[in-house]
């Protein structure tokens, strides 16, 4: 009887002894084959979001600095490069690398880990948005040159132009229009004599007395619908032989005007280098 007790519990033992080393195989098969597996392909998956999250983030600064000139509002000189700017982050967010949640098995997750880390290399979209970016606080720049700028700055800019020998501004005291610093009026007015009219054949004592026949001249006024407005004016005049007041252009805030003494071109290269000189960055 004693014998037939111990030989059960013998085999008692022998079975927890049994279960227990299954249990403790499983469980190391558990741990090696799925638990270990598992636990690295999360944080080989949480290591290549945060590469994936560096990059996006330098991407992220360029595009934010390049919309905060967009959305300041601030008008440039050439349109198209506010629309260049928008563009180029359209396209970077286009590209920008998605970052997934992370998938429930291990496979997935090895699967979503290796398209995260398939190479980014955002440099050449950087390059554009930077690019695009510069052109247009540039053109920013250039726009508030030429709304409505002080009369030193024409004076200067007008120096050394081809076609132009000569300068002077009007003052309250010497303005043969008398529209100086008036409502709707210029803020300064620049006349300019050139080479290329003959000044014996103008009258006047002084460039201002013998104004754009001479030349032509700088009107600049307060914002851009006083310009048009001025602009429209002087259109009334064209093709008239008598009252022909030369050729006139809007640039910014600013009117440029050119002698009717000069051909058609003479005029329109003038125009052109004297707006070159202004919208000029130095």
């Amino acid at each position: 009887m004693g014998e037939t007790k111990s030989k059960k519990k013998s085999v008692i033992w022998i079975v927890l002894l049994v279960i227990i080393a299954i249990a403790a195989i499983c469980s190391c098969i558990w741990y090696f084959q799925f638990k270990k597996p598992h636990d690295k392909a999360v944080v080989d998956f949480n290591n290549a979001v945060k590469m994936v999250e560096e990059k996006n983030s330098e991407l992220d600064e360029v595009v934010n600095s390049a919309q905060k000139i967009v959305d300041s509002g601030e008008q440039p000189y050439d349109e198209n490069t506010s629309a260049e700017v928008t563009t180029a982050i359209a396209d970077a967010q286009s590209i920008k690398r998605e970052i997934p949640e992370i998938p429930e098995k291990t496979a997935d997750i090895q699967a979503k880990t290796a398209e995260l880390l398939e190479t980014i290399d955002y440099s050449a979209t950087i390059k554009n948005i930077e690019d695009k970016r510069t052109s247009l606080e540039n053109s920013i720049k250039q726009m508030k040159q030429i709304t409505n700028p002080p009369e030193s700055f024409v004076i200067e800019r007008l120096q050394g132009i081809d076609g132009i020998s000569g300068t002077q501004a009007v003052t309250e005291n010497h303005d043969p229009n008398g529209n100086l610093n008036k409502q709707g009026g210029y803020t300064a007015t620049i006349y300019f004599s050139s080479p290329l009219v003959n000044q014996d054949e103008v009258y006047g004592d002084d460039i201002v007395d013998k104004g754009t026949e001479c030349g032509g001249g700088i009107e600049v006024y307060a914002t851009a619908g006083d310009a048009e407005t001025r602009n429209t004016y002087l259109s009334s005049f064209d093709g008239a032989t008598m009252f022909n007041s030369g050729s006139h252009a809007v640039l910014g805030t600013i009117v440029i005007r050119t002698s009717a003494k000069l051909t058609a071109t003479q005029q329109n290269e003038l125009t052109q280098r004297i707006a070159d000189r202004l919208v000029e960055l130095q």
